[in-house]
């Protein structure tokens, strides 16, 4: 019975002796190789908005691929949203991007990283990464692969990274381009959309992952 008792708890001490180890080999296996950071439109319920799709696509294209969405207000002064400014929700949804990007690259910096970003999820994911003059935003330094502005209100005409019919801007146009990060990009935009164009239709501005969603899988996976 004594033998028995010793012979148990030195088993105990032997498992508590290793805790570390075994934590940082569970922690370095549930990093993903590839993480997808999501952000929706304005109004859209908390989630991953129109972009979802594009999302799951990519998550399903890549085994272990993991995916989370941007929690801000995505407002534009409606009621239904807290009637948070249209302003004060990009400033905080770009602040949320930074937080959210940087605590994960920071667990896990091997992980590549894309951004899919729908009007003004795709305007937070814009200022974050390419900062307001185009210089480079707070994103710079971290594993960012890829990133999917679909209807982005600072869409700029002529920018290397563009695809689709619209040769204006958008209401919120950027006053440069993406600097270096400029061949991580696809920016989509057609001429009939209000938004991130010059355009009337309302419609067109909600198209853009059924139109180009497979064009921006194909963009990521080359990217990855």
């Amino acid at each position: 019975m004594f033998t028995k008792t010793l012979t148990l708890a030195l088993l105990a001490l032997g498992a508590l002796a290793s805790p570390i180890e075994v934590g940082a080999d569970v922690e370095k296996r549930a990093c993903p190789g590839v993480h997808v950071f999501g952000a929706r439109e304005t109004t859209a319920s908390p989630g991953y908005g129109t972009a979802g799709s594009v999302v799951t696509s990519i998550v399903n294209a890549h085994s272990g691929a993991t995916s989370e969405a941007i929690s801000y207000p995505a407002c534009g002064g409606q009621s239904s949203c807290g009637s948070v400014s249209y302003a004060n929700s990009v400033s905080q949804g770009t602040t949320a991007v930074i937080n959210a990007v940087s605590a994960f690259a920071k667990s896990c910096p091997s992980t590549e990283l894309v951004l899919v970003g729908y009007s003004q999820g795709a305007e937070i994911f814009d200022a974050a990464l390419c900062g307001a003059t185009g210089s480079g935003g707070s994103l710079a330094s971290y594993n960012i692969k890829a990133a999917i502005f679909m209807g982005d209100p600072r869409f700029k005409a002529g920018a290397s990274y563009n695809v689709g019919t619209c040769t204006a801007g958008g209401f919120d146009q950027r006053s440069g381009s993406c600097g270096n990060y400029s061949s991580l990009i696809q920016s989509y935009c057609d001429a009939a959309d209000p938004y991130c164009c010059n355009g009337s239709d309302a419609a067109t501005h909600q198209g853009y992952a059924t139109e180009y969603g497979s064009k921006a899988l194909a963009f990521v996976n080359s990217k990855l």
